[in-house]
């Protein structure tokens, strides 16, 4: 039986956002809370082996002491690596050694930069992305003991491509190269300061770019979502160019940027793209799924790309129908015939 991976990270959902919008906070405590719920449900539907990523406040560790005994079956412990750095690289570390222990499955609790950093790393291993961050426009609301429940579905009675959707991620390249990713949005932002690292003021946007577009999203994302939504598996991305909001030829749009905070944007163009679409402007910095990191050097020609292979993300109430359906529920459940090797 294959491996059931956890990475939680503990700053997911506390960024400058908080200062401008009503969002929840998931205090650490509650990030040990749901990290206890899914080892009971992994443990009650007979997965075998479970490690979690290493921390600098011991997120995994207080879990698995919180738990204590009460594990019947399962092997859980912290994921062996040489040190910590306290940073993105940990998460991405991490998540290449689970992809090259041949993991069965990643649950991964932040938001959508914690999801961006395992997706680039994890390679086909299944991802349950699960929110604790701010906007979450790519992991979503799910409790953790159907999150538990779901992952034991996809590592005792799943084959192959059994209940995974491959969604689609954006690729910037710089005069033809890749130089970085997103699985949801890359917005251009009209400054030459990265400031803080996270986006929530619309009126900063000169271009964005989307993978995904649900009028359910709170974000970058939602300004399409609330204005052209893009039907999941379509093929397609969405590019938007924004103007001034007080500029009566655009269109204008009210969408919620962070939690609580409901905004009107001005778009002065929109179109759907299913290969590449190039970015036309000049001067800015780069933002992948909401996080400022890179400036715009207009020696080179960028452009992003559509990507509809993506990450593998497992589909948690088709994981669920298929594991009611095969007995896993069972005492008469027979492993053999679905487990991975």
């Amino acid at each position: 039986m294959k491996s059931v991976g956890i990475i939680v990270n503990p700053a997911a959902g506390k960024d400058l956002r908080r200062l401008v919008a009503f969002g929840s906070t998931a205090t650490h405590s509650e990030k040990v809370n749901a990290v206890v719920r899914i080892l009971r449900a992994l443990d009650a539907l007979g997965v075998e082996r479970v490690r979690i990523a290493p921390d600098p406040t011991n997120l995994g560790q207080r879990a698995i002491g919180a738990i204590g005994d009460e594990l019947v079956s399962i092997d859980a412990a912290c994921l062996e690596l040489p040190w910590l750095l306290g940073s993105r690289s940990d998460t991405e570390r991490a998540a290449t050694l689970m992809r090259e222990q041949d993991f069965g499955c990643i649950l991964v609790l932040g938001g959508d930069g914690t999801s961006r950093a395992v997706a680039s790393h994890c390679g086909d291993v299944p991802l349950i992305p699960i929110s604790t961050g701010t906007n979450n426009a790519f992991p979503r609301m799910l409790e953790g003991t159907l999150a538990g429940m779901a992952a034991a579905c996809a590592v005792r009675a799943l084959h192959g491509e059994e209940a995974l959707v491959q969604a689609p991620m954006l690729r910037l390249l710089a005069d033809g190269e890749e130089v970085s990713h997103a699985l949801v949005d890359i917005a251009v932002i009209d400054t030459i300061d990265s400031g803080a690292i996270a986006v929530w003021e619309g009126h900063s946007v000169r271009e964005l770019f989307l993978a995904q577009a649900r009028p359910d999203s709170i974000g970058l994302s939602a300004i399409g979502g609330c204005l052209a939504p893009l039907e999941p598996g379509c093929g397609q991305g969405l590019h938007l160019q924004l103007g001034e909001v007080d500029d009566p030829t655009c269109t204008h749009v009210t969408a919620p940027m962070a939690p609580g905070l409901v905004v009107r944007i001005a778009v002065r163009d929109f179109a759907r793209f299913s290969e590449r679409a190039g970015v036309n402007t000049s001067e800015g910095v780069f933002a992948f799924d909401g996080e400022r990191e890179m400036a715009i050097d207009d020696r080179f020609c960028w452009e992003v790309v559509y990507d509809p292979r993506g990450p593998r993300v497992v589909d948690v109430q088709q994981a669920l129908a298929l594991g009611i359906e095969r007995g896993l529920f069972r005492d008469d459940f027979h492993p053999a015939a679905y487990q991975k090797p």
